[in-house]
């Protein structure tokens, strides 16, 4: 055993093993097709509705259930790197999609025969993988037991793989997409280990309500956004959820729970409290719900996206790191307005092209930036930037 682990002491160095796994990316890419074609050997019947499960909605529940033992356990801070590193990774690759711009395998004639089902969007490297893989640096910490670990790593490893099985993807996609969702992860430990940054986030995000607010308008929007992609939010259900919200937010205001406000009071100023509990939710919620029934789905999920990264992005940079007054808005800052026209045009990047995604994000920040806090009483700015970027990218089309 001594032998054995000075013998792999080498490659345990992390330089090494990246070297080591892109060189198996290029050796993996001049065989995909044949590795490909010879994976479809491999196929059951009982196997493909198992992996066809996984590969979505297997994900989602795979993600929820990983999501609630972290929250369980209350360890916010490994809370905020999971998702840290999953919009570093989904940013990364997909820029590399733009980049590369490598057809589907099924679009070559050799292997049209071979999908199980279809994806949209470029092939390398592969989205799914490198979620799936970025997250086994964070099962490691979250499961203390290895039997845990072990099934964890497993499924993450099974949902990623499922994707050359079904054909829409090369093996190269794979390996390249875990590696960058491994090592995005591995970074964000390790500058958390040298710099403890969560401290701030976390001490902060406790004592200050505004935070809160755009911290959970991010998450919420992002996650809307990845249902709809899914398939598993329809227009039909987000009128439902609005009814149901809107209820909710009738009985909260004349008949109060003590256990809905107790939620309510972490995220809702004390105006919106009295006169118009869950406002925020509702209104996003609704913004999103027009936007889909008025735009075609991927401007629609690009206008979105607009709405949930650009108005937290400009409030947190401007509250915490600004120090240049808007010309036009004595309230907001310079280096708000623009951290949240870049990440604005990053996020509406994933479903509409670059012209689309950079003019609609300018116009639509700079529009949330100075509008009018009395005109935002009878026209929400949550139905505002949904409605004009996503009217900006379909006169751009």
């Amino acid at each position: 055993m001594k032998q054995l682990n000075t013998l792999l002491t080498p490659f345990r160095n992390p330089y090494l093993q990246i070297t080591l796994i892109v060189l198996l990316i290029n050796l993996v890419f001049f065989v995909d097709p044949s590795l490909l074609r010879k994976g479809t050997m491999l196929r059951f019947s009982w196997l493909d509705g198992v992996l066809l499960y996984l590969t979505d909605f297997g994900l989602l529940f795979f993600s929820i259930l990983l999501s609630v033992s972290v929250i369980l356990k209350k360890h916010w801070k490994l809370l905020f790197l999971i998702f840290l590193a999953l919009i570093l990774r989904f940013e990364i690759s997909y820029l590399l999609k733009l980049f590369f711009q490598t057809p589907r395998p099924y679009l070559n004639l050799d292997l049209a025969q071979i999908p199980l089902t279809q994806a949209a969007g470029f092939s390398f490297p592969s989205l799914h993988s490198a979620y799936c893989f970025g997250l086994i640096p964070f099962i490691n910490k979250i499961y203390t037991s290895k039997t845990q670990r072990f099934l964890a790593i497993s499924i993450a490893i099974i949902i990623a793989f499922s994707r050359a099985y079904l054909g829409v993807h090369f093996f190269s996609d794979i390996l390249a997409g875990g590696l960058i969702g491994y090592a995005f992860s591995k970074l964000a430990l390790y500058v958390e280990a040298r710099y403890q940054f969560t401290d701030w986030f976390v001490g902060n995000i406790k004592s200050k309500l505004e935070l809160r607010r755009q911290i959970a308008h991010l998450v919420t929007g992002i996650a809307v956004v990845f249902l709809i992609h899914l398939k598993l939010l329809t227009p039909n259900l987000l009128v439902f959820l609005l009814i149901i919200g809107a209820g909710l937010s009738l009985l909260q205001k004349y008949r109060p729970s003590a256990f809905i406000h107790e939620i309510l009071i972490k995220f809702e100023r004390e105006e919106d409290l009295r006169n118009f509990p869950g406002k925020g939710a509702i209104f996003l919620m609704l913004g999103s719900l027009l936007a889909l029934l008025i735009f075609p789905i991927n401007i629609a999920k690009g206008a979105i996206m607009v709405l949930a990264v650009g108005d937290s992005i400009s409030h947190l940079v401007g509250r915490y790191f600004g120090k240049i007054k808007f010309p036009l808005s004595q309230n907001k800052m310079m280096e708000g307005t623009v951290f949240a026209i870049v990440f604005s045009t990053l996020g509406a990047l994933l479903y509409v092209d670059f012209t689309k995604a950079f003019i609609a994000s300018l116009i639509a920040v700079v529009a949330e930036t100075i509008y009018p806090a009395k005109l935002a009483k009878y026209f929400d700015d949550n139905l505002l930037v949904p409605l004009l970027a996503g009217g900006i990218m379909l006169f751009l089309s």
